[in-house]
C-alpha cells in the first residue's frame, strides 16, 4: 500500500452545531494504519499547519480505503477542518464513522 498520508482520519464527532469537535487519528506507515488516537480539530489544524498532510480513510473489509485530503480554513471567528474548499462554517467530513467519546 502506498503511503497515503501522514495522518488519517476514520472517525469523526461532532457538536449540536454540525462542527468536528474530536477526530481518531491514525498514523500513515505505508504498508499499515496505526491504531487511533482521539485528537481535537484543533490539534488536527496544528498538524496541516506544521505541513502535515491529513487524508480521510474508510474502512471497506478486508482494507482501508482512501478518502479525501482533509484541509482547513478560516471563517469568522474560528478555524474549521475541510474536504472541499468551500468556505462555510460547517465542517463536511460528513461520510466518516461517528466517534462517541
Amino acid at each position: 500500500m502506498t503511503k497515503w498520508a501522514d495522518y488519517l482520519i476514520s472517525h469523526v464527532k461532532k457538536d449540536s452545531n454540525q462542527r468536528v469537535v474530536h477526530v481518531l487519528l491514525h498514523e500513515d506507515k505505508g504498508e499499515t494504519v496505526s491504531m487511533g488516537v482521539i485528537k481535537t480539530k484543533d490539534e488536527v489544524i496544528t498538524l496541516l499547519k506544521k505541513g502535515k498532510t491529513v487524508n480521510t480513510i474508510l474502512w471497506g473489509y478486508p482494507n482501508w480505503l482512501n478518502g479525501a485530503s482533509v484541509d482547513f480554513i478560516k471563517y469568522q471567528n474560528g478555524e474549521y477542518l475541510r474536504t472541499d474548499r468551500n468556505i462555510t462554517e460547517k465542517d463536511n467530513l460528513d461520510n466518516l464513522i461517528s466517534l462517541y467519546v
